[in-house]
């Protein structure tokens, strides 16, 4: 099953992992949202990135996804929520983000829609 890429209102680009990656799933994926970004031509944006399903990202897929959330974050992504369902994912997502250097606000969350409330209303902070 591949990654999904869906565009919602507001600007946000909503990502939505399988329960299991494969290493050509991740490789369509960040070519694919690569795309995606640089047709934006740098206008603002926020990723809504659904691991309900991913329990746990293999280790592979970590430092990958770091680099392109430093990417991502370079080339208009203001905001990032993502979904986890337990402890150990949670921990995993912090540790990207914190990788990837991300300086924008990102938050974890446990259902999607707490995530879009979070995204489509920035100021609520």
């Amino acid at each position: 099953m591949k990654i999904e890429i869906a565009h919602l209102p507001h600007d946000i680009i909503e990502v939505i992992y399988p329960s299991e990656v494969t290493p050509k799933d991740v490789t369509d994926y960040v070519e694919q949202l690569k795309k995606d970004i640089t047709a934006r031509g740098g206008k603002e944006w926020s990723a809504l990135v659904d691991q309900s399903k991913l329990r746990v990202m293999p280790a592979t897929v970590v430092g990958e996804m770091a680099r392109l959330n430093a990417y991502a974050q370079q080339r208009g992504m203001v905001r990032s929520a993502r979904v986890v369902v337990d402890p150990g994912s949670g921990l995993q997502a912090w540790r990207m983000t914190k990788n990837a250097g991300l300086t924008i606000p990102a938050k974890t969350f446990e259902t999607r829609a707490e995530a879009l409330a979070w995204l489509e209303a920035p100021d609520a902070d």
